[in-house]
């Protein structure tokens, strides 16, 4: 099996099985001869073929995982290990620039500038929006349509949509979407949809950069609703165009099923290596990257991975995405108190204390008074951002968790502050 490899509209290379050895990618020669972009910090440009060890972190990161992926391999029949079958299924529209399409099918390939018009999307009313989403628990990302081809990395149940006309459209034949639905979970994690809506807009009150986001309320449904920040519009033109981005795995070449450091994953150190050596305006990035570690760390999110952080490619410069998944984990018992990165000499967040993060200082050679400022700073701002955040009509009925919220968020402030 062989696909075409675009980034934006222009044949990039070849991702293609060998009978010896696994699934491999090549540059296009004549991508490499006009200095086309890298796909990947991990892969840069070069003549010679990158083994299935050096691409697969890239190109497997693109997909969705656990579950979801599982249930994807059931519904399609192809095999769960198989990621060029998955991308040759799902590769239409993937995170940043980046499309898959079969390489005997010449005709095929992606557009620059997508317009908004019924030849590349679906329009939907409310009412068959709220069918879509159901059904998307019996057809993982709504898969169904021959003309439909959507990848989502990431373990989350996800719909990927287009907004426009003050109407949702579903996305066809390799057209961008616009935005990300995450539809609530059941149980006791009921009030995902309105946490994360909560911790998004906590952290754009405090300065740090966000996607513009959204609660949906849909009958029984609570729909978490984010602005892709890795595609630009036009709205005078009505195009759409990507751009291009990857999760600090991809760029580091760690595969996403050992996201976690405990498994061999990043750490926050490793993350700080990769702004200081490859991206520009470097000291702007890393306040951004250190406050978000701190934030994270009081809004007790333990899932912040090395995927949940994404680097973006724009205008020949190397900058942090927005931030996204800012999730409390710790409000749900049943849930790991386990950071997913170290923080200084402890993953365990109730065992973390203000020299933990003067331990990190010393680990990333930086001085203490960048944390004590960064502290002084949230100590004086958050509790007055939490109060106008809790005051949105959304949380209404979310009482018990905007009190356990406060009680966890001041609990953590108090350690770092006493």
């Amino acid at each position: 099996m062989k696909l075409n490899v675009f980034l934006f509209n222009t044949l990039a290379g070849y991702l293609f099985s060998t009978a010896d050895r696994g699934v491999v990618f090549a540059y296009d020669e004549d991508y490499i001869n006009n200095n086309g972009m890298p796909l990947s910090l991990s892969l840069p440009l070069q003549k010679e073929e990158f083994s299935q060890k050096k691409c697969m972190p890239y190109f497997s990161g693109l997909l969705p995982e656990g579950m979801i992926r599982s249930r994807i391999s059931e519904y399609l029949h192809i095999s769960e290990s198989s990621t060029i079958k998955f991308l040759q299924a799902l590769g239409g529209e993937c995170s940043g620039t980046v499309s898959f399409y079969n390489s005997e099918d010449e005709i095929n390939s992606p557009k620059q500038n997508w317009e908004f018009s019924e030849e590349n999307y679906i329009p939907f009313s409310n009412e068959s929006l709220y069918t879509l989403i159901k059904e998307s628990k019996n057809k993982p990302m709504l898969l169904g349509s021959k003309d439909l081809r959507l990848s989502l990395a990431g373990a989350q149940e996800k719909i990927s949509l287009a907004y426009f006309n003050d109407t949702w459209h579903l996305p066809k034949n390799g057209a961008p979407s616009t935005h990300i639905l995450k539809p609530t979970r059941s149980g006791e994690l009921s009030t995902m949809a309105q946490n994360e809506f909560f911790c998004m807009n906590l952290a754009e009150k405090l300065n740090l950069p966000v996607p513009t986001t959204q609660i949906l309320e849909m009958e029984d449904l609570s729909v978490f609703v984010c602005q892709r920040y890795d595609r630009k519009f036009d709205s005078e033109k009505g195009t759409i165009q990507r751009i291009h981005q990857e999760d600090f795995c991809q760029a580091l070449g760690i595969m996403n099923d050992i996201k976690y450091q405990a498994d061999g994953g990043p750490s926050f150190k490793d993350c700080f290596n990769l702004i200081q050596q490859k991206f520009s305006n470097k000291i702007e990035q890393i306040n951004i990257f250190l406050k978000s570690i701190l934030f994270n760390y009081l809004i007790g999110n333990c899932d912040s991975h090395g995927k949940n952080f994404s680097l973006m490619f724009e205008d020949s410069k190397i900058k942090l995405s927005p931030l996204y998944d800012l999730v409390s984990t710790t409000v749900y018992p049943s849930l790991t108190t386990k950071m997913a990165m170290k923080l200084g000499s402890n993953y365990e967040i109730e065992k973390i204390n203000r020299n933990d993060f003067f331990k990190q200082a010393e680990i990333f050679d930086i001085k203490n008074r960048f944390w004590l400022n960064t502290i002084e700073d949230f100590s004086k701002n958050l509790m007055t951002a939490f109060t106008e955040v809790s005051n949105m009509p959304e949380f209404s009925k979310c009482e018990n968790l905007i009190e356990l919220l406060h009680k966890q968020i001041n609990s953590r402030l108090t350690v770092l502050t006493s």
